[in-house]
């Protein structure tokens, strides 16, 4: 009967020893681990690229470009265009501005205010053979590619423009 005894003990830890040694092990553990990544993370991992930012009252110039150039923004031109999306007829309002480099301010001002209505023409065939599809794109990028195009053409210089600004864009319904 002594041995049956012994066998229907349990093999667990006795009453003597404390289960705090093994949790204080496996935290040590994690803490190493946690430290270990984060060192390897650091070390590894590029930092922050640099930001720009322009000053107050610049005039929309951009002071800290990333080819050590200036920029500055022309409004080209605003209209009305309309296209006939789903069967629907529909108007836009459209405010069209481009980012150029500051020595070329004055030159796009002037071709700007030479070429407006070839501009407003560029503008109106961008976005009356735009599909609907291009005007639900957040950034617009579509319309944009497609304009930066057609004012290239207009001024007779692809390197002119460096981007094409959209700040205002409604659309509405005809009779609504």
């Amino acid at each position: 009967m002594a041995a049956d005894e012994n066998d229907s003990k349990p093999t667990g830890p006795s009453r003597g020893q404390s289960p705090i040694v093994p949790i204080l092990v496996i935290a040590l553990l994690m803490v190493t681990e946690g430290v270990g990544v984060y060192l390897l993370t650091r070390n590894v991992s590029p930092g922050p690229a640099a930001a720009f930012a322009s000053r107050p009252g610049d005039g929309g110039q951009n002071f800290g470009d990333a080819y050590g150039e200036t920029t500055a923004e022309v409004e080209l031109v605003e209209c009305r265009p309309t296209n006939v999306l789903a069967g629907k007829l529909i108007t836009f309002h459209i405010r069209v501005s481009a980012l150029v480099a500051s020595a070329d301010l004055q030159r796009a001002e002037r071709l700007t205010r030479d070429k407006r209505a070839r501009l407003e023409d560029g503008v109106n065939t961008v976005i009356r053979s735009a599909e609907l599809r291009h005007f639900n794109e957040p950034k617009l990028t579509t319309i944009k590619r497609r304009l930066k195009h057609e004012f290239d053409r207009i001024f007779g210089d692809d390197q002119l423009i460096q981007e094409v600004l959209i700040p205002h864009f409604l659309q509405s319904q005809v009779g609504v």
